[in-house]
């Protein structure tokens, strides 16, 4: 059973979709290691290359930094870690999007989805302003509902309150959404939200072991889940 047909035995029907970012809408790895670099070389350490930087991309800017800074053999205090951390995000405030690009169909899906009236929403652990600063330039920003950063709550994921609050900004159940995600920590978000998680079959989503039925190869697939929405509120309306 893949994505779709899982989706067709759902009962009650999806009026949300939440994404994550970095990783399944964007792939923004490049900026990130560029960004990351340059505060590197205020140090003396030789840039790292976009595949290694990638692999701690997902717990936020200060688990970003925290966590490289480990896998170099870099001692680093907590107060080193969060002063670099603001040096990485000034850098990547600055220009957020130089070679980033939009993951699979993203950029045709979006508009789709939005207009088969699905509420839609982001739950990233990247920075708010320079998330929507990201979707703004992909031109993207304005079909979102909610779009809520790692820094605008005091928990992120896999905190589930970071997920609830997306929708709830979205005025959605979370028996009525599908997250789409690329990591273990958007699956077990979505598990203790007790929200239905699909991880994207590209980038880092494919080392995460999920059942088929969890697995989404493009957005396109998300096309059937706007139909039969539409197709079982309609039949809803027509028996009462």
């Amino acid at each position: 059973m893949n994505a779709s047909d899982a989706l067709a035995s759902t009962r009650q029907p999806v009026i949300g979709v939440v994404f994550d970012l970095d990783g399944t809408l964007v792939d923004s790895a490049p900026d990130i290691a560029d960004s990351l670099n340059q505060v590197l070389a205020t140090h003396g350490i030789a840039p790292q290359s976009v595949e290694f930087v990638e692999q701690f991309i997902g717990e936020g800017s200060y688990g970003l930094v925290d966590n490289l800074y480990e896998a170099l053999g870099v001692a680093a205090t907590p107060a080193r870690v969060a002063a670099d951390v603001e040096a990485y995000l000034a850098v990547y405030r600055a220009t957020p999007v130089r070679h980033s690009t939009l993951f699979a169909d993203a950029a045709e899906m979006i508009p789709v989805l939005h207009a088969a009236g699905l509420r839609l929403g982001i739950c990233t652990n990247k920075a708010q302003l320079i998330a929507e600063a990201v979707l703004r330039h992909f031109g993207l920003r304005d079909y979102f509902d909610a779009i809520v950063g790692g820094d605008a709550l005091e928990e992120r994921k896999p905190a589930p309150q970071h997920l609830i609050e997306t929708l709830k900004r979205m005025s959605v159940d979370p028996g009525e959404a599908i997250f789409v995600g690329d990591t273990p920590i958007d699956a077990e978000c979505g598990r203790r939200a007790k929200v239905r998680c699909l991880i994207v079959d590209w980038g880092g989503g494919r080392k995460v072991q999920v059942p088929a039925s969890e697995r989404l190869g493009s957005f396109g697939e998300l096309r059937f889940l706007c139909e039969n929405t539409v197709v079982q509120i309609n039949r809803d309306t027509d028996e009462k």
